[in-house]
């Protein structure tokens, strides 16, 4: 078969990690690069392979006969890219958040749905080896009980954007949203969100505008909790990302998504097993969309998801600014 026709927009630091997984498929050719700043595309066509660079999107699809595209923008950077790429038929690839509005959000998922391009979003962690063993586990999350705490911490100014609420929508949104979206994964879609969000640590920053902690209570009608803790205050250097899932005989410690202790309590004689693996999660996301185009089935985690796990995060935001529980979950619709 021959190799999908592929360009890159948004040459940032996320790019480059897909960038080196794309680079050594046989099923995909990198032919195109796209940045508002020019070096960093040329830069890509320079270290992966050659290209036409652009400045914006709206060329690049209408001149290179492209079959499938990486969205890796800034949160603030989305407009109308994912509705270009749907009129010319391209697949699409797309970090998450995949916008920063909800209507911006839905309007994608309609153009996606309407055109019958598939789109992947960015959110590996759904792939971990440990992650998956637990959702087969889990199965159905309808009427199930669990008791899902996570936690998300940093400590690092980040770019200026990301430190600016209103181009990367705080900490919960752009970064811990992995572990939103994991709560809707293994526990079903919520009902309510309550979150209490402050900047206890960058005050004295220019253009912090962001939180940096959050606590951030999720309620789901299977009678579930989950709670996220997010900090960009803790220790520097260090990227921590880990969770607990509690469920009626057994506990899973997971220090990410390949690796988890898994404590069955149900029997007299609890047992301890240990999973790990090295799997590579953005790797993994790339071959299952490969998989989808070439075989016209959904991919694992569709522009749907996106939407509803920005839905979500945008609804922990107004619960902090409110002061008060919100209400989550009307349907996406195609």
């Amino acid at each position: 078969m021959k190799p999908l026709r592929t360009a890159i927009l948004g040459c940032g630091s996320i790019a480059k990690r897909h960038a080196d997984i794309l680079a050594t498929l046989d099923d995909v050719r990198l032919v195109g690069y796209c940045d508002q700043n020019v070096a960093a595309a040329q830069e890509f066509a320079k270290r992966y392979a050659p290209g036409k660079v652009y400045e914006h999107w709206e060329p690049m699809f209408a001149e290179l006969d492209l079959d499938l595209v990486y969205i890796c923008l800034p949160p603030f950077a989305h407009a109308d890219e994912v509705a270009h790429a749907c009129r010319h038929g391209v697949h699409i690839f797309i970090e998450k958040p995949i916008a920063l509005t909800s209507e911006l959000a839905r309007g994608m998922a309609r153009d996606v749905s309407r055109s019958g391009v598939k789109c992947q979003v960015g959110f590996m962690y759904r792939f971990g080896e440990a992650a998956l063993w637990l959702k087969e586990r889990i199965g159905d999350p309808t009427g199930a009980r669990a008791f899902m705490v996570a936690r998300y911490s940093c400590n690092s100014l980040h770019s200026s954007w990301w430190r600016d609420r209103a181009r990367s929508g705080g900490q919960l949104v752009e970064q811990a949203i992995h572990l939103l979206d994991l709560a809707r994964f293994f526990l079903g879609e919520p009902e309510a969100v309550y979150s209490s969000q402050q900047n206890l640590f960058h005050a004295e920053v220019e253009g912090y505008t962001v939180e940096d902690a959050s606590a951030t209570v999720i309620r789901f009608p299977s009678t579930s909790l989950a709670v996220v803790a997010a900090t960009n205050g803790a220790i520097p250097g260090r990227w921590d990302c880990d969770w607990r899932i509690v469920l009626p005989g057994l506990t899973a410690d997971f220090a990410d998504p390949n690796h988890a202790t898994i404590h069955s309590t149900a029997s007299a004689w609890p047992s301890v097993t240990t999973l790990a693996s090295e799997k590579n999660m953005y790797r993994a996301l790339t071959l299952d969309l490969l998989e989808a185009i070439r075989q016209d089935r959904p991919p694992a985690v569709p522009i749907e998801e996106g939407v509803r796990s920005l839905e979500l995060a945008l609804a922990a935001t107004l619960s902090a600014q409110q002061q008060t529980e919100v209400r989550t979950g009307a349907p996406v619709a195609g």
